[in-house]
């Protein structure tokens, strides 16, 4: 298949005659003219108000250290952790019976010598005497805090002139004529769809084979019946 080209109508402009007079409106571009700047000019000095920021300084008194000295130690309390109860599996003794030997009293028919271990006298040297050095009280000087006067710079008071507002009349904008651009009428070309034909495949119907059942021969052993002779000298 190729493309067919196909003609699109375009319309075209016709002249016709009215017999009668029609009026016709037509936009003509109107000038328009600029605003002119008048400067006014005042025979005294006005003084106009300017809102502007004023400077103000904002003395901020800063914190001056302080040495602190102490002279005694200071015990800082440290939380203790709370006791949580809880149950340790403890190894527990059960008594259990053993037999045990018991005393049982001989008589014996002949006395018996019992040895006793009895100190035996040893020569002790005596201790010679030992200087034993004693601790002799002295003099120790402790710091006594005494309190000091500690100059401070406080910030000093400074009038500041604040502003006073003052009613001030602003003209009010008025109006004034611009130029404007004037829209007017512009010819487009619309393009008008065309329907092509367009050359479809017909479906055609086909028959699809259908399954059916086919019993295929197997092979398997088949006894034939085969003619043996028989003889007239043999028993049976």
């Amino acid at each position: 298949m190729y493309p067919i080209k196909v003609p699109i109508p375009q319309p075209y402009a016709i002249e016709k005659k009215i017999p009668y007079p029609v009026k016709v409106f037509v936009k003509v571009p109107i000038k328009i003219p600029h605003p002119v700047p008048v400067v006014k000019e005042v025979p005294y000095p006005v003084k106009v108000q300017v809102d502007r920021p004023i400077p103000v300084k904002v003395y901020v008194p800063k914190p001056y250290p302080i040495e602190r000295k102490i002279h005694y130690e200071v015990k800082i309390p440290v939380p203790e952790p709370f006791p949580v109860e809880r149950k340790v599996p403890v190894p527990v003794k059960v008594p259990i019976r053993v037999p045990q030997p018991y005393p049982v009293e001989k008589i014996i028919h002949y006395p018996v010598k019992v040895t006793v271990d009895k100190p035996v006298p040893v020569p002790v040297p005596k201790p010679y005497p030992v200087a034993i050095a004693k601790p002799v009280p002295y003099p120790v000087e402790k710091p006594v805090p005494v309190p000091v006067k500690v100059r401070v710079e406080r910030p000093v008071p400074v009038p500041v002139d604040q502003p006073v507002p003052v009613k001030v009349n602003v003209p009010v904008p008025e109006p004034y004529l611009v130029e404007q651009k004037v829209p007017y009428i512009v010819e487009k070309f619309v393009p008008v769809p065309v329907k092509i034909p367009i050359e479809r495949p017909v479906p055609i119907h086909v028959n699809k084979p259908i399954e059916y059942y086919y019993e295929k021969p197997v092979p398997y052993p088949v006894k034939v019946p085969v003619a043996v002779p028989i003889e007239e000298g043999t028993e049976h």
